[in-house]
């Protein structure tokens, strides 16, 4: 039994929710962003981008329940890349197996290799592994035909990203739920967009899983810590303030917001 904090301040005892509430949720979530961002269509192809951490897996476990339930027909195509850092993901590709159904196809990147060479040793190599990783999965799609990449990306994410580019580059955007590649070759979509990430956590929870973990460089992204401290500030005043920001990001009044003629942010 939990407790839960009540309007005068009383701790109230609730019972755990089970694994098939969150679940429920989740699916409706996902199954809801896949149809207002028409993320997904009839015989799709669907990479699905298992890095093996907690968002992927569960992104992973949700779309193999909805490809088997959802009106549409569609195919996921499981893929690792491979960085060199991680370890244990033999386990993990054996969950997916037994759970989903699914082989997951491994794509030696050779990213360790690369980072070692060419990052700055006093920066964050998140940045660049993340474009060495997207670059592959854009080759692999290619490859065999694929009709979008599914990346666990959830809402948090989002809005994180939407006051990073706010506060440090001066420009109004974020991530969206689905894009096309600036190359127009690759579609990228986000299932998990409104997802938030203690759902997320929560359900991940009942997979009695350790993701996989990662022996890499990883440096604390400071700026990204800050905003997270903002927005738990925030959320004390305004409970549902994470929901009220991602409903804004597609709620725009374009005639208030400040922008002179011939003037185009850079896409991202």
């Amino acid at each position: 039994m939990s407790q839960i904090r009540g309007l005068c301040g009383k701790e109230i005892p609730v019972k755990q929710r089970s694994q098939a509430y969150y679940e429920k949720r989740l699916r409706h979530k996902v199954g809801r962003a896949i149809s207002d961002y028409r993320m997904i269509q009839h015989g799709d192809r669907v990479i699905v981008a298992v890095s093996g951490g907690k968002d992927s897996l569960v992104l992973m476990k949700i779309l193999s329940d909805l490809s088997g339930a959802a009106p549409v027909e569609f195919t996921l195509i499981p893929v690792h890349i491979s960085t060199g850092y991680e370890q244990d993901f033999d386990r993990v590709a054996v969950w997916i197996k037994a759970v989903c159904g699914q082989e997951v196809i491994r794509i030696e990147a050779s990213i360790k290799e690369i980072l070692s060479s060419v990052s700055d040793p006093e920066k964050s190599p998140c940045a660049l592994c993340s474009r060495l990783r997207r670059g592959r999965l854009y080759s692999y799609a290619q490859e065999v035909g694929a009709d979008s990449i599914a990346l666990g990306h959830h809402m948090d994410d989002i809005i994180e990203t939407f006051f990073l580019r706010c506060f440090y580059t001066g420009q109004i955007g974020a991530m969206a739920p689905s894009r096309v590649s600036d190359d127009g070759k690759n579609r990228v979509i986000r299932p998990l967009a409104s997802c938030p990430s203690r759902l997320v956590e929560d359900y991940f929870s009942f997979f009695h899983l350790d993701p996989v973990s990662l022996n890499c460089p990883i440096r604390p992204d400071g700026k990204r810590e800050v905003v997270r401290r903002y927005l738990s500030v925030m959320e004390r005043e305004i409970p549902q303030v994470r929901f009220s920001l991602f409903g804004a990001l597609g709620n725009i009044d374009e005639k208030s917001l400040c922008i002179r003629e011939s003037v185009c942010a850079n896409p991202h």
